[in-house]
């Protein structure tokens, strides 16, 4: 019977709860190991690649919007007020008229369109920096180009390393998601034609 007594008493220690300083204590270490962690994370690195993939997005969204309506998408890229914008170009005349929709994108606090002197990519690549791309009704571009992003951060910096580059190819309409590592360009995606983005989620008819 004292054995078992025992046996029971031992359970029971076994399977209590923390007791309040205990719980304080791992309180503690969470908090400082949480203080050392997140001075390394860089945000300003995850906010460009989130606003790449969204200007990845809206090409290959804006050259497929092409092709169904069978006129031009023009995509602008303003890097004064830091917007991507798509006309929905119906008449072809490049400019905007009161019965065609535009959509837009504001980049993230702390990404720019700024080259900030990185060297261009490697051949064949295009070298020409480009400020807006029409895409026609067979899914081609009307020029091939660059599309630079950057963070305040990196251009302070002044080391490129959060640059990042979307390529359009001219014949084909193709993008092509690059970014600035050691050094040099590498290539991290690369678009298809027949690939559909969505519309962006923040868009707006001027």
């Amino acid at each position: 019977m004292a054995k078992a007594q025992r046996s029971l008493g031992r359970i029971r220690q076994a399977q209590r709860g923390f007791t309040l300083i205990e719980m304080l204590i791992l309180v503690v270490m969470l908090s400082i190991l949480a203080s050392l962690a997140l001075p390394r994370l860089d945000y300003n690195r995850y906010r460009v690649n989130a606003d790449a993939r969204n200007v990845m997005m809206t090409l290959a969204y804006a050259q497929r919007l092409a092709v169904s309506l069978q006129h031009n998408v023009q995509v602008t890229f303003d890097p004064v007020n830091r917007q991507v914008r798509t006309l929905e170009d119906a008449n072809d005349d490049g400019n905007f008229t009161a019965d065609e929709r535009v959509r837009g994108f504001q980049l993230t606090e702390g990404v720019i369109l700024d080259r900030n002197g990185a060297p261009s990519l490697p051949a064949p690549s295009p070298s020409n920096e480009v400020t807006q791309i029409t895409f026609w009704r067979d899914g081609s571009a009307n020029t091939a180009g660059v599309v630079y992003l950057n963070t305040t951060k990196g251009v302070a910096k002044g080391n490129n390393e959060d640059s990042r580059a979307l390529e359009i190819i001219r014949s084909t309409g193709r993008a092509s998601w690059w970014t600035y590592t050691g050094g040099s360009w590498r290539r991290v995606a690369a678009g298809s034609s027949s690939s559909a983005g969505l519309p962006c989620a923040h868009s707006c008819r001027t």
